[in-house]
């Protein structure tokens, strides 16, 4: 049986250093879930050796077991998203006429749309207020919110010593048992009313669905001092669609040709280890940004013989510059019996991320770009024969400040539990370890009210009829259709558990 595990996992890893191009991008997952596999817990960065540290802290594996690790891991997503009630404020349905211009005599976009339709959608047809077939679907605000999923995955990782105490390999991968890599994108402003209509939380959801697979090396240099390298894969997908529009009204009759290229990168990772005394370790680790890139585009003809085309700059699962330092220390030691505690800090360059739609944050107002983070993480860990347990407290500070204003990017403050327990069995010849690990995070509850004057004025004041320039009836005042205004609330829970075997190879 054990036999049968050994080269069925093997076949598996295999088979992902092969098809991992298919549909990959590393870390977003693997930073959440933590180390999978001995005693990491929320500070990987100097604790735990084992296949996870490719991605925490290569240095790591040389301290590793030379193993195979299978894991199945569960993880529950309940983020909830409240929107503050609206008394006025809604883009009149006179719009839906577009004959309005605004006080510089330029139509109003045609992306205005009455705020009746997004509550309760227009009917196709002819009549008095009716949209043109096939009509106008409804879209009430945060009816298709997202924040509230069940996952499931398979971890699988490999430690191989090719040189006893001096040069060490290791294979981690965390593969979801449905939906590889789902990219769903979402506009931040008033724009998603077109779309959802809702807001959605801005670093889960969809970044915990991706194949996350990483590999590394580790060396030691001095007897007190490893070096380490990783790398993650990260994919760039370009596409292209063709299109001939017969009938704008009945796109059953569009012509369509597309062109697909995928180009695989990667994103280093470097770590060190330095045994500073015989009870005190230290590591630190340096990432570089990862991401998963579709760029799009798009061109069409139509029967006039008109032509156009536009390319869009799609970014998924972005994540930052980020630099990891920890200290491991023993504090006691009785027989088979010693504890060490462990702290560890993280600094996040998130000053530099772009959303999904590749728009940097600050571009709705120097205040609103995103911040650079420091989380914080202390634990400790017990050893007794061949039993290990570990218990670290962290707290992860949102990179998101207030969204006052036309934004509205979701993210909460977080205060993170991680626990976890292994030991060491024998079964005939062969040695195991059963493992269970732990995880929660709080998001702690947040609102912001939106300041009227940096939203967008979709109905602006002094505008007129085209046809007879005419005053606008109620367009005094502010008219959106921003789903976040006038303010919205969000708190939730994000946990999981992992169950873990490893077997010596």
């Amino acid at each position: 049986m054990i036999a049968l595990l050994r080269r069925t996992s093997t076949a598996l890893l295999a088979s992902l250093v092969v098809l991992a191009p298919a549909a990959a991008d590393a870390s977003p997952l693997i930073d959440l879930v933590g180390p999978i596999g001995g005693e990491g817990g929320a500070q990987g960065v100097v604790s735990g050796g084992a296949a996870s540290s490719a991605y925490f802290n290569p240095a790591l594996l040389l301290d590793a077991d030379e193993e195979l690790l299978v894991g199945f891991a569960g993880i529950s997503e309940q983020v909830g998203v409240t929107l503050d009630g609206r008394r006025g404020g809604d883009v009149p349905t006179l719009v839906s006429g577009r004959d309005i211009l605004g006080p510089d005599g330029t139509p109003i976009p045609n992306s205005t749309v009455p705020s009746d339709w997004l509550r309760s959608g227009c009917h196709g047809g002819t009549g008095a207020g009716d949209c043109p077939p096939p009509g106008f679907a409804a879209r009430p605000r945060q009816a298709q919110g997202t924040g509230q999923k069940n996952r499931a995955y398979l971890a699988l990782g490999i430690v191989k010593h090719l040189v006893p105490d001096r040069f060490t390999l290791g294979m981690y991968a965390l593969i979801p048992f449905s939906g590889f890599t789902s990219a769903r994108s979402s506009y931040a402003d008033e724009r998603e009313a077109l779309f959802s209509n809702s807001l959605h939380p801005e670093l889960t959801g969809d970044r915990l669905t991706s194949l996350s697979f990483v590999f590394g090396a580790a060396f030691k240099i001095l007897p007190t001092l490893s070096l380490g390298a990783g790398l993650s894969l990260g994919f760039t997908n370009s596409a292209g669609a063709s299109t001939y529009v017969r009938d704008s009204t009945n796109y059953d009759t569009l012509l369509l040709n597309d062109s697909i290229k995928t180009t695989v990168e990667v994103s280093p990772t470097v770590g060190v280890r330095w045994l500073a005394t015989k009870w005190l370790r230290i590591g630190a680790a340096v990432h570089a940004p990862e991401h998963f890139i579709v760029d799009t585009t798009i061109s069409a003809t139509l029967p006039s013989g008109t032509e156009s085309s536009t390319s869009r700059h799609d970014v998924y699962d972005y994540m930052p510059w980020i630099v990891s330092f920890g200290a491991e220390a023993d504090v006691a030691r009785r027989g088979d019996w010693s504890m060490t505690a462990v702290g560890s800090v993280k600094y996040a360059m998130w000053s530099s991320y772009v959303d999904r739609h590749g728009i940097s944050p600050g571009s709705y107002g120097s205040d609103l770009a995103w911040k650079d983070t420091l989380t914080v993480a202390v634990g400790v860990r017990q050893h007794f024969g061949g039993a290990r347990a570990w218990l670290d407290l962290q707290y992860v500070p949102s990179p998101v400040p207030d969204q006052v204003g036309r934004s509205n990017y979701v993210d909460n403050d977080k205060i993170g539990v991680v626990a976890g327990v292994d030991v060491l069995r024998n079964l005939g010849q062969t040695k195991l370890r059963p493992g269970v690990n732990v995880f929660v995070n709080r998001l702690l509850p947040r609102h912001v009210t939106k300041d009227d004057a940096r939203i967008v004025d979709e109905l602006p004041d002094g505008s007129v009829y085209g046809s007879t320039h005419d005053p606008v009836p109620g367009a005094k005042g502010l008219q959106t259709n921003n789903p976040g205004w006038p303010g919205f609330a969000s708190h939730g829970w994000v946990w999981g558990a992992v169950a873990t075997l490893s077997v010596p190879l």
